[in-house]
């Protein structure tokens, strides 16, 4: 492992113990991450609200914003040195199928190595299937 690599490895390390806190009885297994959302989510989820999610892979920490919109696009935004990687997506969703729409933005990240996403050095735009 060469020195910049052991340095990434790391601040994976200090941003999973920072984040611990975040996750707790609330927090849910989907496809092979946990997820432990931020904010309480109604029945009934209005257009264009926001929910964050701290999202926890084998390999980093992520914050996952989702919009409900009848848009299906999302953005994987870099993070600064210390930061956290944030991913917007704006996406049709329901509480009753919570798990499942994550599911499928968390599918359409995979072309861009998730589950071990690196940061990247600019955003990235992309489309969401489903």
């Amino acid at each position: 492992m060469g020195a910049q690599q052991r340095m990434e490895w790391i601040e994976r390390i200090k941003r999973k113990r920072r984040c611990r806190v975040h996750f707790d009885s609330g927090s849910f297994r989907v496809y092979g991450c946990l997820a432990a959302p931020v904010h309480m989510i109604p029945d009934v989820i209005p257009i264009n609200q926001e929910f964050d999610f701290y999202l926890q892979s084998h390999y980093d920490v992520y914050l996952l914003r989702l919009v409900n919109s009848t848009e299906k696009i999302g953005e994987i935004c870099p993070a600064g040195k210390d930061g956290i990687i944030y991913i917007i997506c704006r996406f049709p969703m329901q509480k009753a199928t919570l798990s499942e729409d994550i599911e499928t933005v968390l599918r359409a990240l995979e072309p861009f190595g998730f589950p071990s996403l690196h940061n990247p050095k600019h955003g990235i735009t992309f489309e969401i299937e489903g």
